[in-house]
């Protein structure tokens, strides 16, 4: 199932539950569902269930927001594709299932369609994708970023680098470049968002950047993420039509 048609189903959902901008709420969805939320202290995440002709989703109590939004979200693609019209012409569904309701969760919470208008909207600032799209995490949104903006995205967790990736056919220099290093220093020390401009060596050649960098803070847990956009570059695509063209941040959505 590619990545168009999920989105459509995701969007059409979205229409008739009325929801019109973020951040998606999930009672209108679930209603339309027939379907309705129960805490629990004994399951990892998230569980389907039938009891008295509905659908009763059970959640993690201790899940963060944003990872309870998205494994609500998951269950509720299995509802989706548990009716019997929904799944025809497809007979790979059964052995993809988990990947294409991760897939739909992620494109119920944060419809490709609004986030490449609002991202731009707000000038690409991850801080204000975040007040917009609350229960969508920063990694999830740095993610998408990468794929409507020429961007290096890298994510260190308690000061040990977690993740570094960059938009589509950008490529990126090793991590540890001065500029990043000196945003990443303060944004440690002083636990808020800072920038700076500076140069790095690039494929071999000199480019100019924008390092921004933001706090991602949590009792002791303490994420850091660098969002650095060479001013001048490749473009990136806004709108991938093939399901591998959009990564999908699980398990840390």
């Amino acid at each position: 199932m590619s990545f168009p048609k999920i989105r459509d189903i995701t969007l059409r959902i979205l229409e008739v539950c009325g929801i019109q901008s973020p951040p998606v709420p999930m009672a209108p969805i679930l209603e339309r569902f027939v379907a309705r939320v129960v805490d629990s202290g004994h399951i990892s995440e998230s569980a389907l269930m039938r009891s008295e002709g509905a659908w009763v989703i059970r959640v993690n109590r201790e899940l963060r927001e944003e990872r309870r939004a998205f494994r609500i979200a998951h269950e509720i693609a299995h509802i989706y594709w548990a009716h019997p019209d929904n799944h025809q012409g497809d007979p790979g569904l059964g052995g993809n299932l988990e990947r294409y309701c991760s897939k739909f969760a992620s494109l119920l919470l944060c419809p490709h369609q609004w986030f490449k208008m609002d991202a731009p909207a707000v000038e690409h600032d991850l801080a204000r994708l975040k007040n917009l799209y609350s229960n969508v995490s920063h990694e999830a949104l740095a993610i998408r970023l990468s794929y409507v903006t020429p961007l290096v995205v890298t994510i260190y967790d308690n000061g040990q680098l977690y993740r570094r990736f960059s938009s589509p056919g950008l490529g990126h220099p090793p991590d540890g470049q001065p500029v990043e290093n000196d945003v990443r220093e303060k944004v440690d020390i002083y636990g808020k968002y800072r920038e700076s401009s500076g140069s790095i060596k690039w494929s071999g050649i000199k480019r100019d950047v924008q390092v921004r960098g933001y706090p991602v803070f949590s009792g002791k847990f303490r994420r850091i993420i660098l969002l650095t956009a060479p001013s001048s570059g490749t473009g990136t695509q806004d709108d991938p039509d093939y399901e591998d063209d959009m990564p999908y941040p699980f398990p840390d959505y």
